[in-house]
């Protein structure tokens, strides 16, 4: 019989297999903080009462961690029924712990304080690449992976085409339409690399904007539950989740009948909007 350390190996290849791309993150919480309590112990001798008391004890210094412990072992459980080689999960009917989830966005005045700092730094070398990579996540509500992933060759007309994106285990690519300003800031960047901004995130740029205006709360991926709040101002929820390319399995039914020609006409109405709150329109 496997031990929970051997069964894991094999989930991971299975998760490899699937092209999940937190391979590496599952790899260190199930390392750090599952193995060293009951890596040794055979699948078919742990019991519910190990896997609730491993839960306790790391719910006192991180809940959300415990959780996500817990997801791992009755994933690894669920692939062992899959295989035979166990008949139950042990991990079912513990409770996780609440969570909170965190909710922040740019109020319309925060978005003009951010806007009056980009625009103090656009024509500094220093800061061009991460200026334009905060302005395209402003404008388009994108994962900031999606804005540095992107390649001059994703170009197509007013849309970026991504391949390689956080939900393209689907099979599909993630369509990010481009406002015209966002295009016209595409297009003003030099095209020297096969990446559009060819940096991975814009981090240091956007500590300094936050510190300027005030804002130490606010993460680089909160602008994007800010498009999403700034899009429910002006289109339905399915149209906002099409613009975000959500992909979540409850909802990927009720995004399925957005039609291209209407993402389209939603992007430039959301940047429309949002270029009025700039104006102060």
């Amino acid at each position: 019989m496997k031990t929970l350390d051997e069964m894991f190996m094999v989930y991971v290849k299975d998760l490899k297999r699937r092209q999940v791309k937190t391979v590496a993150k599952i790899e260190q919480v199930y390392q750090t903080n599952i193995s060293p309590v009951l890596g040794d112990k055979n699948i078919d001798e742990i019991i519910r009462g190990d896997i609730a008391q491993l839960h306790f004890d790391i719910s006192d210094r991180a809940p959300s961690l415990a959780n996500k412990c817990l997801s791992i072992i009755k994933a690894i459980y669920n692939l062992a029924i899959t295989l035979s080689l166990v008949v139950i999960n042990p991990s079912t009917n513990i409770s996780k712990n609440r969570e909170n989830k965190r909710k922040r966005y740019l109020t319309n005045e925060e978005l003009l304080a951010v806007v009056e700092e980009l625009k103090k730094r656009k024509d500094d070398q220093i800061y061009q690449k991460s200026v334009a990579f905060i302005w395209l996540l402003i404008l388009t509500g994108a994962r900031k992976g999606e804005i540095a992933k992107a390649k001059w060759t994703d170009l197509v007309g007013n849309t970026l085409v991504i391949k390689d994106h956080k939900t393209d285990r689907y099979g599909e690519d993630r369509i990010i339409h481009l406002t015209p300003m966002a295009l016209d800031i595409i297009n003003e960047q030099d095209r020297s690399s096969e990446y559009i901004l060819g940096i991975k995130a814009p981090r240091r740029t956007w500590e300094t904007i936050k510190q300027a205006v005030g804002l130490e709360d606010i993460r680089l991926h909160d602008i994007r539950h800010s498009y999403a709040s700034w899009s429910l101002q002006k289109i339905n929820l399915s149209e906002v989740g099409n613009l975000l390319g959500h992909r979540d399995q409850a909802t990927t039914q009720r995004y399925a009948h957005i039609h291209q020609d209407k993402a389209i006409a939603n992007a430039n109405l959301v940047g429309e909007h949002i270029q009025n709150i700039i104006d102060g329109e």
